[in-house]
């Protein structure tokens, strides 16, 4: 399905008793595409607008169907097999073959985890909370999110958390863009382009199409126990997501563009916003550091959250263990195990970390080089007429899908090659 065709099902879907089919599917899309907008992406959008202003928000918007596009494959997996992307994997071509996918999740979910706590601990900073006690109370939030027994409330729980996020928004208006400098600044190929220009697109679109997505929408869809009946109401709400994501990464880019046009410097040392991209902390410096940090601390406790248990899915379906958020933790204990401990190490790490700042940036790149493989399989399994029969790709889009797997792992290698040089 198109994303015309999509726009043309949502405007069905608010219709009649399609609105509330559309209504019981909400979740997983949803929770995943806000939970993109993480810390280490709040980061990286915001040294994007530092340093090449409103350029990149075309590159930004540009991903929308690219975004909808691979996560509408894991909605249609979930739906019409009932089983999360691991599990699939291993099904079809092995558990080594699994393994290595979930392995490469794994070390990108390491470095977002230290990410995720640099960015809780940055925004608490900001508002004068001891980095300790930041990252504490953020593992006792990320512990209880799971130990409700029931997958439906954890999730209420996410998409309120995701509220946080569109404070962003007020961020942006705060920022008073001047809509003549937007305009004129969006060429994709400005001709002042700094240096490192490529580099910050190819960390845009990791910041925006992650590894742990694939797994984390389609096995949330199975958790939720979604039918293949509810894949219109999926399609309808992983669009609105992509468009949600995307919209949030460009009010970063805008609010941080239009303070570097009409603010004055700021001490690197005022308020604790040393690691804070220079357009973010003009705006903080200002008066809008609350805002800030609201984002940060909502963005990170939510993807760390989302993060983990995408990673204690993948691995409970690799093994065969039960990993369902509908059982008890005495069902489970292995699941649950994993998803509490997994992050402990990060949390010990970003306590002793230096230039945050780079290390975000350079995690988004490294993103789009480890989205390959999993992306890989999503391409095969969706391209199974014996698995999927009438929803299998069609060889147009077959070829688009293998096309756009080639495309973003020759960015991100390139984009790797220059950050690094």
């Amino acid at each position: 399905m198109s994303v015309v065709e999509s726009v043309r099902s949502m405007a069905g879907a608010l219709r009649g008793p399609g609105l509330t089919r559309w209504l019981r599917v909400i979740g997983p899309a949803w929770v995943v595409m806000l939970a993109d907008v993480d810390a280490p992406s709040v980061i990286t959008a915001g040294k994007g607008g530092t340093e090449s202003g409103y350029a990149l928000l075309l590159p930004v918007f540009a991903i929308v169907p690219l975004l909808f596009l691979v996560q509408e494959m894991t909605a249609r997996l979930a739906l019409a097999t009932g089983k999360g992307h691991a599990e699939l994997v291993r099904s079809r071509y092995g558990r080594g073959w699994a393994a290595v996918s979930v392995i490469g999740m794994a070390v990108i979910n390491f470095v977002a985890y230290v990410a995720e706590f640099a960015g809780i601990a940055l925004g608490a900073a900001i508002v004068g909370i001891a980095a300790p006690v930041a990252i504490v109370a953020a593992l006792a939030v990320h512990a209880s999110m799971v130990l409700t027994r029931s997958y439906a409330w954890f999730e209420r729980f996410a998409v309120l958390l995701s509220l946080a996020l569109f404070s962003f928004v007020v961020l942006a208006v705060a920022g008073r863009p001047d809509l003549g400098h937007m305009v004129s600044d969006l060429s994709p190929l400005p001709g002042d382009v700094p240096p490192g220009y490529f580099a910050l697109v190819v960390a845009i679109v990791g910041a925006s199409i992650m590894p742990w997505m694939l797994f984390y929408q389609q096995s949330a869809s199975v958790d939720k126990q979604l039918r293949r009946e509810d894949l219109h109401g999926s399609r309808v709400e992983t669009l609105v997501g992509a468009f949600a994501s995307q919209a949030l990464m460009a009010a970063i880019v805008i609010a941080a563009a239009a303070a570097m046009k009409s603010a004055a410097p700021v001490a690197a040392s005022a308020k604790n916003l040393a690691e804070l991209p220079e357009g973010l902390a003009r705006l903080a410096a200002g008066g809008a550091g609350w805002l800030i940090a609201i984002g940060l601390i909502g963005s990170g406790l939510l993807a760390l959250i989302v993060v983990s248990l995408s990673a204690a899915w993948g691995i409970g379906e690799v093994m065969g263990w039960p990993h369902s958020l509908n059982l008890k933790p005495g069902q489970a204990r292995r699941f649950y195990g994993v998803y509490l401990v997994e992050v402990l190490p990060a949390a010990a790490v970003v306590l002793f970390s230096s230039d945050l700042v780079r290390l975000c940036v350079g995690s988004m790149v490294f993103n789009v080089v480890v989205l390959a493989l999993p992306l890989a399989f999503l391409v095969r399994l969706t391209s199974d007429r014996e698995l999927l029969g009438d929803l299998a790709n069609s060889r147009p889009r077959a070829a688009l899908l293998w096309t756009v797997t080639v495309v973003l792992l020759a960015s991100g290698v390139f984009g790797m090659y220059q950050y690094l040089t």
